[in-house]
């Protein structure tokens, strides 16, 4: 695998593909980067929210360990790229950034959860 894609955008399907050959890994996560109304009217399962509100990128990902693997998601996909290319930036070496976010994993019929 090349270091592209191991900071890349990919489908809903591989996303679950990886979430599930990580399932019982402490050093891989999910992150939702929605707001809180948004996260709790459904989100993927395991998933953390990040509690997003406004642009706060760099004060997110500087909180957030380096040495894991993410999956990464917004509403549509868009936030999710530019807080990708902030973790590229801060040094992080994995993260995925679920292509059409929750809309692209939801419009594919894939595991939600309200939990």
């Amino acid at each position: 695998m090349s270091e592209d894609q191991l900071m890349d955008t990919i489908s809903p399907q591989d996303a679950l593909k990886l979430i599930k050959e990580h399932e019982d890994d402490s050093n891989f996560e999910i992150l939702d980067i929605r707001s809180d109304r948004e996260f709790e009217s459904g989100h993927i399962p395991k998933a953390k929210s990040l509690h997003y509100e406004g642009h706060e990128f760099k004060k997110k990902v500087d909180n957030l360990d380096k040495e894991k693997e993410y999956v990464i998601y917004c509403k549509s996909g868009v936030r999710g790229g530019y807080f990708l290319n902030q973790m590229k930036e801060s040094g992080f070496k994995k993260a995925h950034n679920i292509q059409g976010g929750f809309l692209g994993w939801k419009i594919s019929k894939l595991p939600l959860t309200n939990e």
